[in-house]
């Protein structure tokens, strides 16, 4: 059911939804959420006013827009995963793409994605068993020079592991399933410690990278469009301020692994939630960012086009996780919005729009 353009200040980011990463332009990042009953809907931004919002039931989108073959397939993927949360819905989105159905390098990019996934989860446990070791004086070089993967380097890590749960006075099965429940979690974010940055680690990266390179193109682009991108800017640094925050106290709370296994029920929680709220603070950004580095290769024109495209998606923070109101502030740069969509009205029709299709694919194309 339809429920008509509103002005959308969530509170929460359950309310703000998880951005989609369809390839119809009209769908592309709308963003699905619980609404009555907890029934899914997704709330579709409005194509030329920039914060308008229109909130339709999910199972009614196919029937109200004209979608692409990737797009209905995960369509169905969320209605029977019944998925809203970011991690649920972006594995869902890497099962569609990995069908080929938005395109053979998208299909490339997701099993790449998913073998990456896989890879930082051995890694992260095998890090997690090397601190826990240090915590209880237990650092062995033999381990380390056997390798964790042969024969060898596992029956010393069985032994040692025994003995530190002795030393944490556990029972060694528990020890071992507390990690494996760690590395689940921290897998996505990363380890402070680890030679590799998790996936949601360089997304904060590659947002400061868009926010360096947007102010940039604010200042230097003479462009109806330049206030916008100044704004997307600022939201972006906004959202990385509150991102470098929770990713300290996240890397803080597993790093005093002895007291998180000591105190075990509280700390858990703690951790998952600022692992879950990393991913919510970054949910969107990559399509974003992916967006404005496929368009430094096009022309100006093209640019202040996906400036205007970017505003209309752009992951404003809840007002429960943010003192800066956003909302209202975009209000301000709604008129220097619909200046510069009106100059670049060409590029936008209701239609389907195969270069639009085919840019939104090469964002796919990277990996997600």
């Amino acid at each position: 059911m339809l429920k008509g353009a509103i002005e959308y200040a969530p509170s929460t980011f359950e309310e703000r939804g998880a951005a989609v990463a369809f390839t119809t332009p009209l769908l592309s990042q709308t963003r699905v959420r619980r609404g009555e009953r907890s029934k899914l809907e997704v709330l579709i931004p409005s194509l030329s006013q920039g914060m308008g919002i229109y909130v339709v039931a999910w199972k009614a989108v196919p029937e109200m827009v004209s979608m692409t073959m990737h797009d209905r397939y995960l369509h169905d993927l969320i209605v029977k995963e019944d998925a809203c949360a970011p991690h649920e819905i972006r594995r869902a989105t890497l099962k569609a793409a990995r069908r080929g159905l938005a395109g053979p390098k998208a299909a490339q990019a997701a099993r790449h994605a998913l073998e990456e996934d896989e890879e930082q989860g051995t890694l992260t446990h095998y890090l997690l068993i090397l601190s826990i070791l240090k915590a209880v004086g237990l650092e062995s070089p033999e381990m380390l020079k056997a390798g964790i993967d042969t024969d060898e380097g596992q029956r010393l890590t069985r032994q040692l592991m025994t003995r530190a749960a002795e030393s944490l006075r556990m029972d060694a099965t528990l020890l071992y399933s507390r990690l494996a429940e760690i590395a689940a979690v921290a897998a996505p974010v990363g380890l402070a410690r680890s030679p590799k940055p998790g996936r949601l680690t360089r997304g904060l990266t590659d947002l400061k990278g868009f926010r360096d390179s947007l102010t940039d193109w604010a200042r230097e682009v003479p462009s109806d469009a330049a206030p916008v991108a100044a704004f997307c800017a600022e939201v972006a640094q906004h959202t990385i301020g509150i991102g470098e925050k929770v990713l300290g106290d996240f890397h803080r709370r597993i790093e005093a692994i002895g007291p998180l296994m000591r105190d075990w029920d509280s700390e858990i929680v703690r951790v998952r939630a600022q692992a879950g709220r990393m991913a919510w603070l970054l949910d969107g950004w990559s399509h974003i960012t992916g967006a404005w580095e496929v368009a430094q290769t096009e022309d100006h024109h093209q640019q202040a086009a996906t400036v205007n495209d970017l505003f209309r998606i752009l992951p404003l923070l809840p007002r429960k996780e943010s003192s800066r109101d956003f909302v209202a502030d975009s209000k301000q740069v709604k008129l220097a919005h619909r200046r510069s969509v009106r100059m670049l009205e060409d590029w936008r029709t209701g239609q389907m729009d195969m270069d639009a299709i085919r840019r939104i694919e090469a964002v796919k194309a990277r990996a997600p």
